[in-house]
């Protein structure tokens, strides 16, 4: 998913005001991210302590230190040393894990990405801002076509 696709998936989302423009919520996700991103270059790693992000039913976001590392070059076998770096790793929450792993009638996995949605509001509903799914909308233009 792309930031563009992003920013139109939750502008589309129902349960936000109306007045809300993709610009703002642009500006939103940008800051969301910058804020981020400013929380794990600020947060030192130590022995006792580590930069840990903590999203409920989504996941954790973890600041993690790799060691110097001597590896061989592959092309003459010459050893390298990979200098000290720091990295963020994510683990799944519990409950993404289990809507990524669940499967459907037919043994198949379910793959209907409106039904998560912010942890503990996973009712069904996935209509747009103006009520209507994408179901009704498809349904109500074939009927249009047809009529």
């Amino acid at each position: 998913m792309t930031k563009a696709e992003l920013i139109e998936r939750v502008h589309g989302k129902k349960h936000l005001s109306r007045h809300l423009t993709k610009k703002a919520v642009a500006q939103i996700v940008d800051a969301v991210f910058l804020e981020m991103g400013d929380y794990f270059i600020r947060t030192k790693v130590t022995r006792n302590a580590t930069a840990k992000l903590t999203y409920p039913g989504f996941g954790t976001f973890l600041k993690r230190r790799r060691g110097e590392r001597t590896v061989k070059n592959p092309q003459n076998g010459d050893p390298i040393v990979i200098p000290p770096q720091s990295t963020i790793t994510f683990s799944p929450g519990q409950e993404l894990r289990s809507l990524l792993n669940r499967t459907g009638k037919n043994g198949a996995k379910d793959r209907d990405p409106e039904h998560y949605e912010k942890a503990g509001h996973r009712n069904g509903d996935t209509g747009d801002r103006n009520g209507q799914s994408a179901a009704v909308k498809s349904g109500a233009k074939s009927a249009a076509k047809s009529g």
